[in-house]
């Protein structure tokens, strides 16, 4: 599984990389120590979610390649992945997006920066 990351989403990113930050592609579903809670919804959502490297990132066991390096995720997050997806910029919202050759699968997701907390 690879995550492809554009030119203008990785200038978004590569200060959070720079400074040693854990990336995680984070599936919002509610499960795990820094979900605070569910969305009831028919939406798949997704988060970056910035950690420190001491912090406990123990529900994120699978990961997935990127040109940042390695991005964790949940173990079952991949039944929601295709094989080679994009992380992008919306040029319109300047929001981070993510999608495949089968389509947008999420329009906004959001960077949530948990370091020191």
């Amino acid at each position: 599984m690879y995550l492809n990351i554009s030119e203008e989403a990785k200038a978004k990113l590569m200060p959070y990389v720079e400074s040693q930050a854990v990336i995680i592609l984070d599936l919002d579903d509610g499960v795990g120590k820094y979900s605070k809670m569910g969305v009831c919804s028919l939406d798949t959502s997704f988060r970056i979610l910035l950690l420190d490297q001491s912090q406990d990132r123990s529900d994120f066991t699978a990961t997935i390649r990127s040109e940042l390096g390695t991005i964790y995720i949940k173990d079952y997050s991949p039944r929601y992945l295709d094989k080679e997806m994009t992380l992008d910029i919306d040029p319109r919202l300047q929001v981070l997006k993510l999608s495949s050759s089968s389509g947008i699968l999420d329009g906004n997701v959001p960077i949530v920066d948990l370091r020191g907390k």
